[in-house]
């Protein structure tokens, strides 16, 4: 039997990307914050919490992925591997703390369109140059400018 796993979540920290060497392949790493399910606050009005949630992609995807999303971005996952890890880190405090986080490995990433708008912009995400892999060639606005020309 094969795991499937299907989470929408927001885009809580900037993502990593890491570009293909000798043979390994090209990996992008995000984490998401999922909706859990409504709990009961310590003064009885009920809140939200916020699961920490690891995407990893590879290969085209992870090009894909790491061209496309950004942090604040809301995204549906769909996954077929799930691992529980843990790490040390610290707290606000400074003291050591053990924390854990579920990992996926992501099959297919979308954007969401049920909870947010998904629009087209003609601003690139990035404040840098347009994608390497984008065709080459006119632009639209360049092949409407010798029709309104004429």
């Amino acid at each position: 039997m094969d795991i499937q796993i299907s989470i929408t979540g927001r885009i809580a920290f900037p993502p990593r990307f890491f570009p293909a060497k000798g043979d390994s392949p090209a990996m992008w790493s995000a984490r998401l914050e999922v909706n859990g399910p409504p709990t009961p606050g310590r003064d009885g009005s009920p809140y939200i919490p916020a699961r920490p949630v690891e995407v990893v992609a590879y290969g085209v995807a992870a090009i894909r992925a790491g061209e496309s999303y950004r942090k604040g971005h809301l995204l549906v996952v769909q996954g077929c591997d799930m691992v529980a890890r843990s790490f040390e880190s610290k707290d606000r405090a400074g003291h050591p703390t053990v924390r854990s986080i579920i990992k996926i490995t992501a099959t297919a990433i979308g954007l969401c369109s049920r909870y947010s708008m998904v629009s087209e912009s003609s601003n690139p995400s990035q404040p840098s140059a347009a994608s390497p892999r984008m065709v080459q060639g006119a632009s639209a606005a360049d092949e409407t400018a010798p029709a309104a020309a004429a």
